[in-house]
């Protein structure tokens, strides 16, 4: 009988194509390899066997994560959980790494979650810090936070989100739940050393029960007009309300999305989900 593992994972990115593996051919390929297809090599590098990789959901190409979960089976029983994540690690490349493994029940499907939270994090300074020029969207412009929390307080609850959908998305319904919608002030003071009154981050956090197709950066893309003045906190409200993407503002770029926290029923079992609740 085979034996499922259950990871917790990290990873940038910016150098991929997405979690999903790409199957076009010829002009229509992806130079860039994807999450699934990277972790998948790892393992069978490792355990000399071909798994599936099944994660809570897909990011899109250049979006990063620092919690997201996933499972997959092994035939062999030789490996320790210990050996297992530091051989993996080992055959991975250092912007895709595994926190925490362990054998979960059979039972335990990482699609299953019931609730997930990301971040979005605008950058601001008088110029953009490198070091989180692929983790952070930087914008010259000052950003208004109470205009941005006010604005945001009408997507809380159960809605209909189609106005903040991508375009021709395929989804059954586009009503989703949100549970926790913020918008908070942090320092950049760590790494290196910086004047924390002029660089700090704007986060943009979000717990939902799920998320349509670009949900969270056209969200911000529009929350980042409403900051800078360009249009009024009452349209985040309306955008809402009238269910048309063409109201909403730009999809913000992938590189400031984070996906940052997986939650299960009653955990699964799974010890090192217990450990972040």
């Amino acid at each position: 009988m085979k034996s499922r593992f259950a990871i917790l994972f990290a990873f940038d990115g910016t150098d991929y194509c997405g979690w999903q593996t790409q199957k076009g051919i010829g002009r229509h390929s992806n130079p860039k390899l994807s999450i699934e297809e990277t972790l998948a090599t790892a393992i069978y590098e490792v355990c000399a066997e071909t798994v599936t990789v099944v994660a809570s959901g897909r990011t899109d190409a250049g979006v990063h994560a620092s919690g997201q979960v996933a499972h997959f089976e092994l035939t062999s029983g030789r490996f320790s959980e210990k050996s297992l994540i530091l051989g993996i690690n080992q055959e991975l490349p250092d912007t895709i790494q595994i926190l925490a493994l362990e054998q979960v029940p059979r039972e335990f499907h990482a699609k299953e979650a019931i609730r997930k939270q990301y971040s979005y994090y605008f950058q601001q300074g008088p110029a953009q810090l490198p070091h989180l020029r692929t983790t952070a969207l930087w914008d010259h412009y000052p950003l208004d936070g109470d205009l941005m929390q006010k604005s945001l307080s009408c997507l809380q609850g159960e809605h209909d989100f189609a106005g903040f959908s991508a375009a021709g998305a395929k989804v059954n319904s586009t009503v989703r739940s949100l549970h926790e919608v913020e918008i908070t002030h942090h320092p950049i003071s760590l790494p290196g050393e910086y004047d924390t009154s002029t660089h700090f981050l704007w986060r943009l956090r979000l717990v939902g029960s799920g998320f349509l197709k670009q949900m969270v950066r056209t969200i911000a893309g529009t929350v980042k007009q409403i900051g800078e003045g360009q249009r009024p906190a009452e349209d985040m409200a309306m955008i809402l309300e009238s269910r048309d993407r063409t109201l909403a503002g730009p999809t913000a770029p992938a590189c400031g999305l984070w996906l940052e926290r997986v939650w299960y029923p009653k955990q699964e079992g799974v010890d090192f989900l217990k450990q972040t609740e």
